[in-house]
């Protein structure tokens, strides 16, 4: 089998152990390798295959990279905690991560404490010897500004021991950098927690302002989105859940997925922003510009929201060193203030367009954000 799974399955999923003795878990030391051999004396994991404990001890954020190599075996390595009953609760899983037949898996550690590592097969009637190394280096999500590097695949566990916002819902976040036109891809999954991920930035007092937020639109209790970054600055991303007061398993990820060739947002992408006194001043308001790219008989809906201000959207065409309207709205995308603007459209042409992104009365500030759809 030398299809790569370096996902972490069904994140809540409780994998039971056949029946027999617990085996001890000896522990994995960081820059340390152990070896073992798998045989039908062994428990059955959730592969299918037999499988040895190790366990290892990490710090929260901490980054625990195992490589699992074997000339026998068809090699997958699973990490999770293991409940009170027993039950084992897995986190993030690899295959042939390492090139096949070899495993190689990356975890955050979002909690400090004790983590149970699966050192097991792909198939049945799988046996053999095989090596687990261990290695890691420290990444600081405590809150003191350190950056999480991208691509971000973490599992969590939400409980009510995490943070809480302003709206009673405990999270777990980390720190990314973006740079200007970065755009990323963010979502969080689980079968059993509905999930709800933020992406925001802290002002100067350490007050979170949030960007961007999305419940469903990665299907079933799943959150996702898109989001292109006008800014070279650093963003928060939170993991919570739609209730509050909610807890349970997830697994999040966060991957760069810059940037069209064409030079513009393409449909599904969402741009934040703030209109304020530094923007192009004309007739009495601000405007900030995004371009997107569309083709020819798509039907594209765009929509600028803003709690803060009246939303006022134009779109058309920058030529000749101008912006050329084509459509505008003002108070068709509704919203919470019932002020968004969205207007659709059939494209004439294959190619860039220009969404100038304003308000509609004089003078008027605040945060938005602007998404781009085309069917």
């Amino acid at each position: 089998m030398q299809t790569r799974h370096y996902v972490a399955g069904a994140v809540a999923a409780l994998l039971t152990v056949a029946a027999g003795p617990t085996l001890a878990q000896q522990l994995i030391a960081p820059d340390s390798t152990v070896s073992g051999t798998l045989d039908r004396r062994d428990p059955v994991s959730s592969t299918g295959g037999r499988f040895d404990r190790w366990r290892v001890d990490a710090y929260a954020g901490e980054l625990v990279v195992l490589r699992m190599d074997s000339g026998d075996i068809d090699s997958v390595i699973q990490i999770g905690r293991t409940g009170p009953g027993g039950q084992f609760h897995q986190l993030a899983t690899d295959d042939d991560g390492a090139g096949y037949p070899n495993s190689l898996l990356q975890f955050q550690a979002v909690e400090g404490g004790t983590y149970e590592v699966r050192a097991t097969s792909f198939g049945t009637d799988s046996f053999g010897g095989y090596s687990l190394s261990r290695s890691s280096h420290w990444v600081d999500t405590s809150g003191g500004g350190g950056m999480t590097p991208l691509p971000l695949d973490v599992g969590g566990y939400i409980d009510l021991d995490d943070p809480v916002d302003a709206d009673g819902r405990h999270y777990e976040a980390w720190r990314v950098q973006l740079t200007n036109q970065q755009v990323i891809r963010i979502r969080q999954q689980s079968d059993t927690l509905d999930s709800w991920v933020m992406l925001g930035v802290l002002g100067a007092d350490g007050e979170w302002i949030g960007l961007f937020h999305d419940d469903d639109s990665g299907g079933e209790l799943n959150s996702e989105f898109v989001y292109q970054s006008v800014a070279n600055d650093v963003f928060e991303v939170r993991a919570s859940t739609y209730s509050p007061g909610g807890s349970g398993p997830y697994r999040l990820i966060v991957e760069d997925v810059s940037a069209t060739a064409d030079g513009g947002m393409s449909a599904g992408m969402i741009t934040g922003g703030w209109l304020s006194t530094t923007d192009n001043y004309t007739d009495g308001t601000y405007t900030e510009y995004r371009t997107f790219y569309a083709v020819a008989g798509q039907t594209v809906t765009a929509t600028l929201r803003s709690s803060e201000f009246d939303a006022y959207l134009r779109v058309g065409q920058w030529s000749d060193g101008a912006f050329h309207e084509m459509w505008r709205d003002d108070d068709s995308g509704g919203g919470d203030t019932g002020f968004d603007a969205q207007t659709t459209f059939v494209a004439p042409y294959t190619g860039l367009y220009t969404a100038a992104l304003t308000s509609f009365g004089d003078g008027e500030e605040g945060l938005f954000s602007f998404e781009v759809q085309a069917y």
